[in-house]
């Protein structure tokens, strides 16, 4: 966070803040939601459910629109130009450095083959500044982990699902029909076998109209368990407890959606085989690659125009489609894994600065770690910091501005009690901008030649009695004090003035999350 001033040297009065804090979005950054669709980042509204990085469900809590004019950093990564971000220079983002990972003593090989896989698997990313991001880094696309099997959800059934959502119909409550182009009698026999295995009423056959072959399954529970977990036809949508299931079952559904919607091609007779499956429902290509990520595949999101096509002889014109692309072994792929991180790391092919001006935007999410998806990529913000700020701003220029002294002295419970509603867990926003006062503050002192009124920044004091300040308590958690009984233990802070002790505790867990996440 940055801080300017505009102050009137006679009366030594503060008459202007603007302020440059975390960072923000641009319009039209697609954030995903709760039932995997996005949405653009100017349509969220307090209280959206939105998927954070960590695959758990987040709220939207604040969302902060203001205008801005200056650089943004444009963000691309090098798998398909649906990974393009743009955000304001200090925009908070999990990456791994390029220089963690590389071979470092490496002399030949391409730009990617530098990469190590065994160090990729055992770095821990740390949340860096866009402006800090260089061509070569990685971002994240965070892997959901959490596993809840169900057994009405068997193999057989899974294949099944796959089929529906990909071209299936429920004509009635007691039918669904799946349908194939007649040169793929393979599925049809795949399904007419699990059928038999299940003891399954069902019939083949081919539609005179049409050049599509046809198997309808007659059983009202097989029905019912297609519309709970992959929608009805027109709004076909795996549920979340198919989003849960073992990565394994999940494969069943890919391959079999891959079958029915997709095509695998091999370009070359000794190289793998490449799958593609094809879409128009964004929240069922969010949901179908998040299903491979957890299979340990990572497929890159490819958007098309709207088009003409023909399938099994009739012609169709769509609105655009979303294409998967990817391949099952992955041994080759550029795209790397962290273990620590439980992410695919995507690389960035290149950083551009440029111009804007315009609106920006900022969410504030409920529940730590903060994190949500932009276009699947976690980025990190904290919009408590903007609301925080901009009542700093009110408090130190009205009622024609505070004396520069008494600026000096605001402390971040003095925000937090203007805001009155800010949430503890959000005290160290304040703190942020406490700092990025007196560090302003002291530029101009310096530009002035006040030098004898600088005042360390970081040398707050907290506990007057053991003279202990924000910097010491900085550097106790940098050393490994995480709590407070151990920062305690180190300084000796908050034994004879035990009111200090809550702001020690925010100050512990501010430093906690600023270094190590």
């Amino acid at each position: 966070m940055k801080i300017w001033l505009k102050i009137d040297e006679k009366s030594d009065t503060v008459k202007e803040l603007k302020w440059q804090t975390f960072g923000s979005l641009l319009p039209g950054a697609s954030i995903m939601m709760k039932d995997f669709s996005t949405k653009p980042v100017e349509k969220i509204n307090i209280g959206d459910e939105l998927m954070g990085g960590d695959g758990n469900i987040n709220y939207a809590e604040e969302v902060l629109v203001r205008d801005y004019s200056g650089k943004i950093i444009n963000l691309k990564l090098s798998t398909s130009s649906f990974y393009n971000i743009a955000v304001t220079p200090n925009h908070p983002i999990p990456a791994i450095k390029r220089k963690e990972v590389a071979l470092i003593h490496r002399t030949s090989g391409g730009r990617w083959s530098e990469v190590s896989s065994e160090l990729a698997k055992q770095t821990e990313s740390y949340v860096v500044s866009a402006m800090d991001l260089e061509a070569g880094d990685f971002l994240l696309f965070n892997i959901p982990l959490q596993t809840e099997d169900k057994t009405e959800l068997s193999e057989d059934i899974c294949t099944l699902l796959g089929y529906y959502v990909s071209d299936g119909s429920l004509p009635s409550k007691n039918r669904v029909i799946f349908y194939f182009g007649l040169g793929e009698r393979d599925y049809v026999k795949e399904i007419e076998a699990i059928a038999k295995r299940n003891n399954w009423k069902y019939v083949s056959y081919k539609r005179n109209t049409e050049n599509v072959y046809c198997v309808q399954i007659n059983e009202p529970e097989v029905v019912r368990i297609m519309r709970v977990h992959g929608g009805m036809p027109s709004q076909k949508n795996f549920s979340t407890t198919i989003m849960k299931l073992s990565p394994h079952k999940q494969m069943k559904i890919i391959d079999a959606y891959v079958n029915g919607d997709g095509w695998i091609t091999k370009q070359k007779d000794n190289w793998n085989e490449q799958y593609f499956i094809s879409t128009s429902k964004e929240h069922l290509a969010n949901q179908l690659q998040i299903m491979l990520s957890r299979n340990g595949i990572f497929a890159p999101l490819h958007k098309r125009p709207a088009r003409e096509f023909i399938i099994r002889g009739k012609s169709y014109k769509n609105s655009g489609e979303i294409n998967l692309i990817f391949k099952k072994n992955q041994r080759q792929s550029r795209i790397k894994f962290s273990e620590k991180e439980a992410s695919f790391l995507i690389p960035l092919s290149k950083v551009d600065i440029i111009n804007y001006s315009g609106k920006i935007y900022d969410i504030g999410l409920v529940y730590a770690p903060n994190t949500y998806r932009v276009n699947g990529i976690t980025l990190h913000n904290c919009a408590s910091a903007i609301a925080s700020t901009s009542m700093l701003s009110v408090m130190v220029t009205e009622n024609g501005g505070l004396k520069v002294d008494q600026a000096l002295e605001l402390k971040p419970k003095d925000i937090v009690n203007r805001l009155v509603d800010l949430p503890s867990r959000k005290f160290h926003c304040s703190v942020l901008g406490d700092k990025a006062l007196r560090a302003a503050i002291n530029d101009y002192f310096k530009r002035t030649g006040q030098t004898d009124r600088i005042k360390i920044e970081g040398a707050r004091i907290i506990d007057a009695d053991t003279k202990t300040t924000d910097k010491d308590i900085e550097e106790a958690v940098l050393e490994g004090a995480h709590d407070f009984d151990s920062v305690q233990k180190k300084l000796k802070v908050g034994i004879a003035n035990k009111a200090i002790i809550p702001e020690v505790e925010d100050l512990i867990r501010f430093y906690k999350e600023k270094y190590f996440g």
